[in-house]
């Protein structure tokens, strides 16, 4: 399989009032195509820093991110348009991730519009909420209408709407309701 993804000796550093705090300090790995990679550590050992550095909202204090053979070491704004489309984030909370002043239509259309003008976006929005389970009743809904994991199942599917070859998911199943965590695919 081809990697698609490389991360050499990533580094991520805080500059804070009481001195430097290293949040992630050499991290190194590969994902290949198809490949499922999953960062274990306790709380505050760097896992979603890792994550929002690969997706570009923290630049690197050092090391290369190089993405299908392109280095993306930059904050994301920089990064060509090809690369913001197939790397996206789950966050691990929805509720802040989400706009609570768009609705769930909204929401799933803003990046189907920007990286797929050319497919039918209602249908595409359809196909959307069928592949997380959600009713078509929820598209007029606002995210503060939203259970947890309601919220959680729009992100996942606003985050697969471009079709990306790489998706991070920071602890995707935590706003799920316990019942659901088991259950979701």
């Amino acid at each position: 399989m081809e990697k698609i993804l490389t991360v050499k000796n990533l580094k991520k550093y805080f500059k804070t009032k009481k001195g430097i705090i290293k949040a992630v300090d050499g991290i190194s790995f590969d994902i290949s195509e198809g490949e499922i990679l999953g960062l274990v550590g306790e709380s505050g050992s760097g896992k979603t820093t890792v994550g929002n550095t690969i997706i570009g909202l923290y630049t690197p204090s050092s090391g290369e991110i190089i993405y299908k053979g392109t280095n993306i070491s930059t904050i994301f704004y920089k990064r060509p348009k090809w690369v913001r489309k197939e790397i996206q984030l789950v966050f691990q909370n929805p509720s802040s991730s989400l706009n609570p002043r768009k609705t769930v239509k909204q929401i799933l259309e803003l990046p189907l519009s920007i990286n797929s003008p050319e497919i039918p976006i209602k249908r595409a929005i359809d196909d959307l909420m069928d592949l997380v389970d959600l009713p078509s009743t929820y598209l007029e809904k606002f995210p503060d209408e939203l259970g947890g994991g309601e919220k959680q199942l729009v992100a996942i599917a606003r985050a697969i709407a471009s079709k990306p070859s790489l998706i991070i998911l920071d602890e995707p199943t935590s706003a799920l309701d316990v019942s659901m965590q088991g259950t979701q695919h």
